[in-house]
């Protein structure tokens, strides 16, 4: 049986070294290019498919690359401008591109619990509280931002939002609905940056052979 073959954008990072280290722990994977900035985009083409976890400016290079050369995509970086979620939807068309601001399993399950409990209460103000490491640089998180725009699509109404950055928490998300008599809240707490790269794995088994299209965790797990 052949091994899915992995290219690695951002392989110098934190994440890209865990997605490095478990992809070498799984006998169906293999780990055939490193790269990052300043790497030639062109070298997306040694493997199956590509797991990014970048810079917005770098994913969109290589990204470019992917899709003239047809390879499957797995994007898990984070603060892209309006201008470039489109840029990113047009290359949608020619290759597969698994795209999430949070590669967790739980996360996602977390997602699609939110948006049922938006559906059910759809009159509850909502507000999202995230916390992350000193060193990330956007704010809102994506992944806040993510939950926030299935809560409004469901409810039609604005979903506020509040950062915290301290230490090295590797990201916590509360949502919490107020209703005028009670109040719910649902928390999301990682422990380990490897939830990220198991999601980023199942992604890259799962987006591999796929039509092409702009594809979600929550596609990869059914949900």
């Amino acid at each position: 049986m052949s091994k899915l073959s992995l290219v690695i954008v951002g392989a110098e990072g934190r994440m890209g070294q865990r997605v490095i280290a478990m992809a070498s722990q799984d006998a169906a994977l293999q780990v055939v290019e490193r790269l990052d900035m300043g790497s030639a985009p062109a070298n997306v083409q040694k493997g199956d498919v590509v797991i990014d976890f970048s810079q917005p400016e770098g994913s969109l290079a290589y990204l470019a690359e992917a899709a003239r050369q047809h390879k499957a995509y797995v994007l898990g970086t984070t603060g892209f401008s309006k201008e470039q979620e489109g840029q990113i939807e047009k290359w949608a068309r020619s290759i597969a591109i698994v795209k999430s601001s949070n590669m967790s399993l739980g996360v996602n399950v977390f997602f699609s619990v939110a948006a049922k409990i938006a559906k059910a209460l759809p009159h509850y103000a909502v507000h999202i509280q995230e916390t992350h490491h000193v060193h990330k640089k956007d704010a809102p998180s994506g992944t806040a931002l993510q939950a926030g725009g299935l809560i409004e699509k469901a409810t039609g109404q604005k979903v506020t939002y509040e950062s915290f950055r301290e230490g090295e928490v590797i990201g916590d998300h509360r949502i919490i609905f107020k209703g005028t008599t009670d109040r719910l809240e649902l928390l999301h707490h990682a422990e380990s940056r490897d939830i990220f790269g198991a999601g980023a794995l199942q992604a890259a088994k799962w987006v591999s052979g796929k039509k092409p299209g702009l594809y979600t965790m929550q596609d990869v797990l059914g949900l």
